[in-house]
């Protein structure tokens, strides 16, 4: 857990994704750019691995998720299915305590939990919860649909649940929604001001890999706008260097999800806190 003023912040996983190929990730980068990343950035199988997750926010009396992982399943890499509920159970939360659900983008493993089904039924998860969308999203995804989109968000608009945001928008004190559009048209970040000059960043889908620390302009397949991305990306991962500032990943395994940006003479990389 991170615990900084007001703030208390808890991994809330859901399970490991698959494994996949860098090359398949990555398509345009060289084998051989990845050797002084494999001993950190990948399996020792070769391999590059995910960890799908979302976070618990704990400030001024709300608790905010941001983020609500794969869902449920089942998945034939991971028999047991999403554990996002039971790790939540873990943290002393039912889905009842949520106030707020923060969605850094509509992709699949970010909004898995979001509406559980019954029946061809929809019904809110997290059912006292207004659910926090980015509009650019929800406008794009309502005009090219996928099936993630159709089951997991656009029912919260019927259910009454669905928010949607734009720009920056305080969604609790010190709490700023942060666009960094790329990865989706409407991709966003969440920062916390624990005073003037240190913030703390949840990054979604920002970066996917350890090696981007240094290698910002590694795109993987998922961005949309390879271009968006990247200046997103840059441009907020310098910001946190210079100042400082903490970041919760998206995807990063468990001991190396939370950190700071440093920088040696090999440029930069990922300290772990």
């Amino acid at each position: 857990m991170l615990d900084i003023g007001k703030f208390k912040i808890n991994l809330v996983n859901d399970l490991i994704g698959v494994k996949r190929d860098p090359s398949f990730v990555y398509p345009n980068v060289d084998e051989a750019d990845w050797d002084k990343y494999k001993s950190f950035a990948q399996n020792t199988d070769g391999t590059i691995q995910s960890t799908w997750r979302g976070y618990l926010l704990q400030t001024d009396n709300k608790n905010i998720l941001i983020d609500t992982g794969m869902g449920p399943g089942p998945y034939d890499h991971f028999e047991d299915g999403g554990q996002f509920l039971n790790n939540l159970n873990n943290l002393g939360f039912s889905p009842e305590d949520i106030d707020l659900v923060f969605i850094t983008h509509t992709h699949g493993d970010h909004q898995g939990w979001n509406i559980t089904w019954n029946e061809n039924k929809p019904r809110l998860t997290f059912p006292n919860a207004k659910y926090l969308v980015s509009k650019f999203d929800f406008d794009y995804y309502t005009k090219n649909p996928n099936e993630d989109f159709q089951r997991q968000i656009f029912p919260l608009k019927e259910l009454g649940a669905l928010i949607l945001i734009e720009g920056r928008n305080e969604i609790a004190k010190n709490v700023y929604t942060l666009p960094a559009n790329g990865h989706t048209p409407g991709h966003q970040c969440l920062y916390l001001e624990t005073n003037k000059k240190e913030k703390i960043i949840l990054t979604g889908d920002l970066f996917h890999n350890e090696a981007q620390i240094n290698e910002q302009y590694w795109c993987p397949i998922f961005d949309w706008n390879t271009v968006m991305s990247t200046i997103s990306r840059v441009g907020l991962l310098n910001s946190a260097y210079k100042n400082g500032w903490i970041i919760c990943t998206g995807h990063l395994s468990d001991d190396k999800a939370i950190g700071r940006i440093r920088s040696n003479q090999n440029g930069f990389y990922w300290e772990p806190i």
